[in-house]
């Protein structure tokens, strides 16, 4: 019984004796002091890089400023903000897409040509030149038989104009 004390605190000693020596010997390797030039990383970047490679070191983070910054939100919180705004002020016909909307007549009056639209729910709207219609949507022209509206979208940053035409159908005719 004796024995068996005796020979659990030889062990106990032993590790005790050895942890504190790796410990020593791990805090000396990574007290080593690290050489950096940051001068001569700003100045070539390349050249850095390959004297870092070249000598066995960890190489230097260096940053290439002619790519976009991967950490940069693509829409600012001012952009995100103006869209929402905008989305919750649309109303009458800004709420509908052209092709949500049915032409049902053209009418003439003194200060010119009137187009009355009718939205799913049977609800009427009226159409003058330059009435918003959608989100991009605008009235150009009313004719006798149809209204031209264009469309102005911008898709990643580029303006694509489209015109899209309602043509009045003639009674009896779907």
């Amino acid at each position: 019984m004796m024995n068996s004390v005796y020979s659990k605190n030889i062990f106990l000693a032993v590790a005790l004796v050895a942890s504190v020596c790796c410990v020593g010997a791990w805090n000396t390797a990574s007290a080593r002091p690290e050489t950096v030039t940051p001068s001569g990383a700003t100045a070539n970047p390349a050249q850095a890089l390959e004297t870092a490679l070249a000598s066995g070191q960890t190489p230097p983070f260096v940053y290439n400023r002619e790519r976009p910054d991967p950490f940069f939100p693509f829409l600012t919180q001012e952009i995100m903000k103006a869209e929402a705004k905008a989305k919750a002020e649309l109303t009458g016909t800004q709420k509908f897409e052209p092709a949500q909307l049915t032409l049902v007549a053209i009418v003439s009056s003194k200060r010119g040509l009137l187009a009355m639209v009718q939205d799913s729910s049977g609800v009427g709207y009226v159409l003058r030149k330059g009435t918003k219609i959608g989100e991009t949507g605008e009235v150009i022209q009313i004719s006798q038989d149809k209204v031209i509206i264009e469309q102005v979208k911008n898709v990643t940053g580029e303006r694509t104009s489209r015109k899209i035409e309602m043509i009045l159908s003639k009674e009896g005719e779907k």
